[in-house]
């Protein structure tokens, strides 16, 4: 009766061993570990890219209906690595749609400026009529922030600017991270 005994412990324990081992592996390629820096949840995993934080502090889709001349608008967000390596990004604008620049002067006077903290500036750009970049293939280090702003404004240039007040322009601009 004793051998029957030890025999079902010795089984028992080592089918334990085995799903416990079984089961350690499965945690260690399935969990993802979670680490607070800067207040911000984010997430720590071999894949490299996975540690930027891209933030809009307001909304990054645009949707100006029937602007006047001398309207501004000015949106802040910004781009936090926190990867082991340098990221490279691109910022661009995409779904575009619009009415709001069908005449060639329309064009002219409807601009955007972007400034970053890492020094890049783009001054006085024509709002596009289709998607395209902003930004090509800019680099942020490891553990750096770059805090950007977006302003777009219809200059006034004090003579007749009316266009129709129906007119529209819906799109938006994106942080997107090479891999």
């Amino acid at each position: 009766m004793n051998k029957k005994w030890m025999i079902l412990t010795c089984f028992f324990s080592i089918l334990t061993l085995i799903s416990s081992i079984i089961c350690t592996c499965l945690v260690f390629y399935n969990e993802k570990a979670r680490t607070d820096i800067n207040s911000n949840k984010v997430l720590a995993s071999n894949y490299i890219y996975k540690s930027t934080l891209i933030t809009y502090n307001q909304n990054n889709k645009l949707n100006i209906i029937g602007i006047s001349p001398g309207y501004s608008l000015e949106q802040h967000f910004s781009i936090t690595n926190n990867n082991s390596d340098t990221i490279k990004y691109d910022i661009v604008w995409q779904n575009i749609n619009s009415n709001w620049l069908e005449s060639p002067n329309n064009n002219e006077d409807f601009l955007y400026t972007l400034s970053c903290s890492d020094g890049q500036v783009i001054e006085k750009q024509k709002m596009p009529v289709k998607n395209s970049s902003i930004i090509k293939n800019q680099e942020l280090k490891t553990n750096k922030i770059n805090e950007c702003t977006i302003k777009i404004e219809f200059l006034n240039k004090g003579n007749n600017q009316f266009y129709s007040p129906n007119n529209s322009y819906n799109g938006e601009y994106k942080v997107i991270i090479k891999e």
